[in-house]
């Protein structure tokens, strides 16, 4: 069985082989010259790098020495097979001789033999095809001597007369590195393109991002305050007594809409070319708009179409009593946790409770950086992921907001009125923007404010 195997990889090896050098000998090559010189070989030969006769003499003496050890190695293979099937046969019956079994010996030399004699030519084979492909590799590109010519700057701005378009020192068929500079193979490398445009992280959270919000399609928010709330419950005293009346008055307030927008100028090529910009200048319109916005929340002053903020009807932080509190339980000298949990409780005195707490983002990172006596961080550790939040109620970190002042308050004692919210137009009808190709990105906002319970929001320092 693996002489049979043996002797199939032997005969399809030795095809592989001797097909090119027997197709040369018969005068039928599978490569045609011509092909050989269209890849460099017959100039290569005729400036005497190579001896093209030498090569195909050599490949006409590896061919004949192939023809030889196919025929050999058959006709080896033929009489060793001769020589199985009889002593198998003799086995069988008892009759196998030493005459016998010394003509097989003799046959498995004779196909040893040539296989040698084909692993002799196989090497033989493989260096004439090293050499062939060392020809064809070192074969390097150069500049034609017409493509100079078509370079030049005479031949650019020829007007007539003689020009000498170009000057070659050295052999015209001389060889040229192959390198990475302009001239050469430099003009197919093209450089990385990191795909898309790097911009500035998406904004934190904002004080729209913990107030509650109604829209609406009026351009004023008309509503009712509790003025004065005044609390006389009590038993009756006795029966048929009058019982106890408490008092309650409110008063009409009106909050309006205003308009908070921006916008810039852009080529109209620019957003019809590339697409990707469009959106970018959307995205920044949208996120300037947004800081605008948490600004106005915060501090606007209700003037000149200012939204009248959180932080100018806030209610005034208390720190009375919280000091002597700390020192009667021996908790030395109050923080700015401890403040936060003391205006935390001035909120919930006012009915409403405490949701949120905004602050400087210099305040914020030093709270967060406090530790224990042994050195742990009080606010877990630099890689907790979690959400921002003290005394279980979220923290926004404010861009506007000073170091060393704080607001506290509930998100149901204000509400936001979103009239329109954030769109972004482009249009050319302005100033001569239509013959210039230019167009106007408008990116705006319509929303109101109202505080509808002022004693809720607390605001306030932490150096009191």
């Amino acid at each position: 069985m693996h002489s049979q195997i043996r002797k199939n990889l032997t005969y399809g090896l030795l095809a592989v082989v001797a097909l090119l050098a027997v197709a040369a000998l018969l005068g039928h090559p599978i490569i045609p010259s011509d092909a050989l010189a269209g890849l460099g070989m017959v100039p290569m030969a005729m400036s005497g790098e190579i001896s093209l006769p030498e090569q195909l003499k050599k490949l006409d003496e590896v061919g004949k020495a192939a023809k030889e050890a196919v025929e050999q190695v058959k006709k080896s293979h033929g009489e060793l097979d001769g020589r199985v099937a009889k002593l198998q046969e003799e086995m069988k019956e008892g009759k196998a001789d030493t005459v016998t079994k010394t003509a097989f010996q003799d046959a498995v030399a004779k196909v040893d033999k040539a296989e040698k004699a084909l692993d002799k030519l196989n090497l033989e084979v493989t260096e004439l095809a090293q050499k062939a492909a060392n020809v064809l590799g070192t074969h390097q590109q150069r500049k034609s001597l017409g493509y100079q010519a078509a370079e030049a700057e005479g031949a650019k701005n020829y007007k007539g007369g003689n020009v000498e378009l170009v000057t070659i020192s050295g052999p015209a068929f001389r060889k040229a590195a192959v390198t990475s500079g302009a001239t050469s193979a430099g003009v197919l490398i093209e450089a990385y393109r990191v795909p898309g445009i790097i911009t500035d992280p998406d904004d934190i959270l904002t004080i729209r991002d913990v107030l509650q919000s109604v829209s609406i399609s009026t351009n004023a928010i008309e509503w009712v305050r509790e003025k004065l709330y005044t609390n006389n419950a009590g038993p009756q005293n006795g029966e048929g007594t009058a019982k106890r009346e408490s008092g309650l008055t409110f008063e009409k307030k009106t909050s309006p809409v205003e308009t908070i927008a921006h916008w810039i100028p852009a080529s109209r090529q620019v957003l019809s070319d590339v697409p990707q910009l469009a959106g970018i200048i959307d995205t920044r319109l949208r996120t300037g708009l947004k800081l605008k916005e948490d600004e106005a929340l915060l501090f606007g002053d209700g003037t000149n179409g200012n939204l009248l903020g959180l932080v100018p009807q806030a209610t005034a932080y208390v720190a009375a009593g919280l000091q002597e509190k700390l020192t009667a339980q021996g908790g030395g000298t109050a923080t700015k946790i401890d403040h936060l949990r003391w205006a935390f409780l001035q909120v919930a005195k006012a009915k409403y409770p405490a949701t949120f707490a905004v602050l400087s983002l210099d305040d914020w990172a030093l709270i967060q950086m406090m530790k224990t006596t042994d050195g742990a961080y009080i606010f877990g550790t630099p890689t907790d992921g979690a959400a921002p939040r003290i005394w279980g109620k979220r923290v926004v970190e404010s861009y506007g907001l000073d170091a060393g002042d704080f607001l506290v308050g509930s998100s149901l004692a204000a509400t936001i009125y979103d009239r329109e919210e954030v769109t972004v137009r482009v249009a050319e009808q302005h100033a001569d923007f239509f013959i210039k190709n230019m167009v106007a990105i408008l990116c705006e906002e319509r929303l109101g404010l109202t505080v509808e319970r002022p004693q809720a929001m607390v605001s306030g320092t932490f150096a009191v």
